[in-house]
């Protein structure tokens, strides 16, 4: 068996090596809730000051937003393309932190936009974040794959086209 101090890393039985052991867990509660108030909240404060981090394409004067991160994105940005060379105000939110997550951001493009679609390459975790931070000020929808299957640019433009139907319908 190897030596303790060949395995510096290591977190033994031995007291003596414990000093690389790091713990966040208090037993007395006073202590964890001190250590939640004073730093973590402040530290997640700070975070979403000055860590929050996305992308806007076309969203100036969007009237559909798509969401998407990741490689969707890339997928969502041809489709924008290609819904505004058919004259469909489509931008783009592209979260490039998704923690912190720019809920400002999303939510003053929510209330330019009426309509939201999400598009994911999942099983549909970005639309809580999204629907979370939208607040019901602009309805959400979610197209998505899973499995490996990618969605092109042209079913997202056709989901784009279904919405701004109903949309229409809904005003008219």
């Amino acid at each position: 068996m190897p030596d303790e101090r060949d395995r510096p890393w290591a977190v033994t039985g031995n007291a003596a090596t414990r000093n690389n052991l790091i713990t966040s867990i208090y037993l007395e509660h006073e202590k964890q809730e001190r250590l939640i108030i004073a730093k973590l909240e402040e530290k997640y404060e700070e975070m979403e000051k000055k860590e929050v981090l996305w992308q806007d394409v076309h969203t100036e004067d969007a009237e559909i937003l798509i969401v998407a991160y990741g490689i969707s994105s890339r997928i969502a940005r041809a489709a924008v393309e290609l819904a505004r060379a058919d004259g469909i105000r489509v931008g783009l939110l592209r979260p490039i932190s998704l923690f912190p997550f720019p809920s400002v951001r999303l939510r003053q493009l929510a209330g330019k936009a009426y309509s939201i679609l999400v598009l994911e390459l999942s099983s549909g975790q970005l639309i809580e974040d999204v629907r979370l931070h939208v607040g019901g000020i602009t309805p959400v929808q979610l197209l998505r794959r899973t499995g490996g299957m990618m969605p092109t640019a042209e079913d997202v433009v056709q989901t784009i086209k279904k919405m701004e139907t109903e949309s229409v319908g809904k005003h008219a």
